[in-house]
Order: C-alpha cells, then sequence, then structure tokens
C-alpha cells in the first residue's frame, strides 16, 4: 500500500528489555513530564509486577532523528468485561499497555498513523492479543490516528469517557484561597469540631513525605481503605510490595507527599499524591464511610492543599481520574479521555471483542432508561452502597477470634 510523503519520512524502532531502552534513557528522561512514565518510577513499576513480560518502547524516528516515544510493558493480563459494577466475564490476555504519560515528544497525524500501522504488525508478529492505550485524551493524534486506522471491530467503539480535571495554581495560595468562600469555611470548621466531639478526642493530620515514614503511611491508609467501597469494587489504594515500592522511590525524590487525619487517634480519612515538576497529581484518597456526615475527606483535602501552597511552588493540580464534585468545584480546565483497546487480527479477538461491544450496547441501554427517569444516581449509590457493606461485612467476619 502506498505511504504519503509525510509517512515516508517515519520510521519506528522497537526497544525491548531494560539493557536496550538506556539506547533512548537520555531521550526519554528529556521529555518526561508525567511521574507514570517516569523513567526510575516505570522501571520500578515493572519490576515489581510478576505479570510483565517485558518494557517495551516505540521510538518514531523522522529522518534518523528521535521525536517522539512511546512507553509500554508486555504483560500477561485478566481483562474484565462489566456490566456496570459488575464483571461479566474474564479473559486472560498477552497486552502490550502503553502507560499513562507514556506518549512523549512530537506527535502528530503522520507519526502517530505510523505508530499506529506498525503496532499492528508488531502485535501479529509478537502474538500480542490487544494493545492497551491507557486513558489516552481524544484529541492526542495517536488516539485519532487509532480510530481512523483500526477497523471498529477490532477496537473498542462504545467507549467509557471520562473527564480529567486540572486547576491552574500558578498564583498558589491566593488562587486557591478564592476556590472557597467564606460559606464554605466555616462549614468545614464546623464539620470539624462535630467530629471531634463525635469521636471524643482532637482532630489531626499528619503528613508522611520522608523515606521512614511509607511504612506508617501504608499501615494506615490500609485500615481506612479497608472501609471503602472502592475495597468492595477491588480498586483503590492497597497495601502491597508493589506500592511500598514506589512510595519508597517517591520520597526518594522528594514527590511523595501523604497526609492522614486522625481524629482521638484513629485514622478516618487520608488523601495521597505526588508532587513532579511542579504539578500536584492526586493519586488515591479514601475515608471511613460511617464518619461520612463529618466529610473528613474533603476537610483533609482542603488543609493539604493549603498547606502545599504555603510551602511549595505549585503551577497546578491534577485530580486524576475520573469526574467528581469537588473537581468541579476547584477545577477550572479539563479534557476528555478513554482507555482504548486494539485487538490482534484472529477469530478469538474478534469474537472477544464482539461480546464486549454487546455488553456495553446493553450498559448504554439501561444507563439511557435510568436517566430518564432520574434513576441513574441512585442506582449507583446504591450499587456502592452494597460494596461498602460487603468491605464492612469482610472486615468483622476477618476480625472473629472465630
Amino acid at each position: 500500500m502506498p505511504t504519503s510523503p509525510a509517512k515516508d519520512a517515519y520510521r519506528i524502532e522497537t526497544l525491548q528489555g531494560f539493557p536496550s531502552l538506556e539506547a533512548i534513557r537520555e531521550r526519554w528522561q528529556q521529555w518526561q513530564y508525567h511521574p507514570n512514565s517516569d523513567f526510575d518510577f516505570f522501571s520500578t513499576i515493572v519490576k515489581s509486577r510478576p505479570s510483565v513480560v517485558a518494557p517495551v518502547a516505540m521510538v518514531l524516528y523522522k529522518k534518523d532523528a528521535p521525536v517522539a516515544l512511546a512507553v509500554g510493558r508486555m504483560e500477561n493480563v485478566i481483562l474484565p468485561t462489566s456490566f456496570g459494577y459488575l464483571k461479566v466475564f474474564s479473559s486472560t490476555l498477552r497486552q502490550y499497555t502503553i502507560v499513562y504519560g507514556g506518549l512523549m515528544g512530537r506527535w502528530d497525524d503522520a507519526g502517530a498513523s505510523v505508530l499506529i500501522q506498525y503496532l499492528r504488525t508488531w502485535m501479529k508478529q509478537q502474538k500480542i492479543d490487544v494493545a492497551h492505550l491507557a486513558a489516552t485524551e481524544h484529541e492526542h493524534p495517536v488516539y485519532k490516528a487509532a480510530l481512523r486506522n483500526v477497523p471498529f471491530y477490532f477496537r473498542e467503539i462504545l467507549l467509557k469517557n471520562n473527564l480529567h480535571w486540572t486547576a491552574d495554581l500558578k498564583d498558589a495560595k491566593d488562587k486557591f484561597q478564592n476556590k472557597i468562600n467564606t460559606k464554605h469555611r466555616s462549614q468545614f470548621r464546623n464539620k470539624e469540631k462535630q467530629l471531634a466531639k463525635f469521636s471524643g478526642g482532637d482532630i489531626r493530620i499528619k503528613k508522611f513525605q520522608n523515606p521512614g515514614d511509607t511504612t506508617a503511611f501504608c499501615l494506615d491508609a490500609e485500615k481506612i481503605s479497608q472501609t471503602t467501597y472502592l475495597r468492595g469494587l477491588g480498586e483503590g489504594f492497597y497495601d502491597t510490595p508493589e506500592m511500598r515500592s514506589r512510595l519508597e522511590l517517591s520520597a526518594r525524590n522528594g514527590w511523595m507527599h501523604g497526609h492522614v487525619l486522625y481524629a482521638n487517634e484513629k485514622p478516618c480519612a487520608f488523601w495521597l499524591g505526588t508532587l513532579y515538576q511542579k504539578v500536584f497529581y492526586l493519586d488515591y484518597t479514601g475515608f471511613n464511610s460511617d464518619l461520612n456526615h463529618f466529610s473528613p475527606g474533603r476537610i483533609l483535602f482542603v488543609k493539604m492543599i493549603e498547606e502545599l501552597c504555603e510551602s511549595h511552588e505549585l503551577h497546578s493540580i491534577d485530580f486524576g481520574f475520573g469526574d467528581a464534585e469537588y473537581k468541579q468545584r476547584y477545577g477550572d480546565r479539563n479534557w476528555m479521555e478513554s482507555d482504548l483497546y486494539l485487538f490482534n487480527r484472529t477469530p478469538a479477538m474478534l469474537l472477544i471483542n464482539l461480546a464486549r461491544k454487546a455488553i456495553d450496547v446493553a450498559r448504554l441501554a439501561a444507563e439511557g432508561t435510568l436517566k430518564r427517569f432520574n434513576l441513574l444516581t441512585l442506582v449507583k449509590k446504591k450499587w456502592r452502597h452494597s460494596a461498602e457493606q460487603t468491605v464492612h461485612n469482610q472486615v468483622r467476619s476477618d476480625a472473629s477470634p472465630e
């Protein structure tokens, strides 16, 4: 098939394994802008996961000069297919995951098309079942190239779209303070007093950011996470060897900022974030759902950001994946992004993708019906409450002397 002159100027080189990655390490570190794709962070995660077969980077050259980079992992995964919060079936697959923030350098439409066409051929040669472009912005040239170049029956077409919010904090303290009006400040103070009275003790906040702090933070954050609905869904913060490895790296580099709110010396809310290149990335949060009335998570969030604005030069806050009321309140910029899956051209992958599409059609139809009757929010709340109850019952069962 003939290619355009613009495409003819490009070529892709694949680097697999850490020894090979050293060839592009200097350029990678010049381009890295997000903690997920930081060379050292990426290496730590890859080495922590038994499921990873090898790190793989695809370098885009234009007239023999590297201009862009796609960074990812070849790994064995269990790909779930869900109807809402309910997992319908799972498939064990060999996957190439381009990590969030892993598309670095200068991508244009022509270079992005070359990458997607090369990726599909490489998947066939390496027997990769599926490529996962993690939470890719809809306006990114690689996302658009995937939609243009991959037939709909070998990619997801009914994508789950998620808003991603950030807040500009160039004049950090004043800008953030202005987002919290006098009424809300008064409400937070009252909630804090009510929480102290309810718990029968003082309220205090502890900051964790040094290498020696990681164990204590993980233990307290795990206690809180065990009570959240996210744990019932298998999501959110987990105290695992991988988590400890990444936090130890983050603390050594001065990136880690963990905060825990204690009521009567009991941990009841936490936030964990990464301060990287003057951007504060919110990674994980959780609060004891029994204390929801007192808004411990919101109290801690406001105090954490105020403290960061006082002590560091912040350019912005990145609120992470998904939409939420507090992100809308404090954020001032957003964009749409989606997880995009590209399946290998085999009968088995075609069947898996078609089955996923059928379930997505049913999910969208159900959501549309619930929206028409103003029931979608209520059903989601009940589903989350059910997940919370499952977690609470499990915690009580684990604590039983029997």
